[in-house]
């Protein structure tokens, strides 16, 4: 049995919407999703380790993606009161952020190296050691897909993953890479 349809036993019992596996230079990456970075829309700009320019280049974030290879890509969806429900938007990034943390176990399990990104940076530290000190957790910081340049937006529909699950619904997706 390879290693692919053992970890897909192991996804069974996890409560992913919708997966795909995929090739490492699958991956759309693009410069325009790392400049929304670099704008600091999220506030996170220069301040985390899991995001620009902490991260490195869109340029070596991409030969660290091609260095694996395989991918997977996978969504949670949750229910909000409504598209400005922040305080539902919030919940359903720490259950994707739990639910993350256990795909990792998974992928480790047969691949130590495996790396994980997340979405919208690392939630981990109320405050994060950057830049002064190291991360404290580096097995549990995430990189944002967005902070390598990564265009989820184009990828989902191509790998027949929906990108929108409908009105008050947030989605979330995580990227794991690892070799087989």
């Amino acid at each position: 049995m390879n290693k692919q349809t053992e970890i897909e036993k192991e996804l069974a019992k996890l409560p992913i919407l919708e997966y795909a596996f995929l090739k490492p230079d699958e991956i759309i990456f693009s410069k325009e999703v790392r400049d929304l970075c670099e704008g600091n829309s999220c506030g996170m700009y220069n301040k985390s380790w899991a995001c620009p320019p902490a991260v490195g280049s869109v340029e070596s974030c991409k030969e660290k993606c091609y260095g694996y290879e395989k991918a997977m890509l996978f969504t949670t969806a949750t229910a909000v009161a409504s598209s400005f429900d922040m305080k539902g938007w919030m919940q359903a990034l720490i259950e994707h952020e739990a639910l993350t943390d256990r795909v990792a176990a998974v992928f480790r399990s047969f691949d130590k190296d495996a790396l994980m990104l997340s979405t919208e940076g690392c939630t981990v530290c109320k405050k994060c050691t950057y830049p002064d000190t190291p991360c404290r957790f580096p097995d549990r910081m995430y990189p944002a897909t967005e902070s390598y340049g990564i265009m989820v937006m184009q990828m989902a529909p191509a790998l027949n993953i929906r990108y929108n699950n409908g009105a008050n619904t947030v989605t979330y997706f995580s990227l794991v890479l690892f070799n087989e």
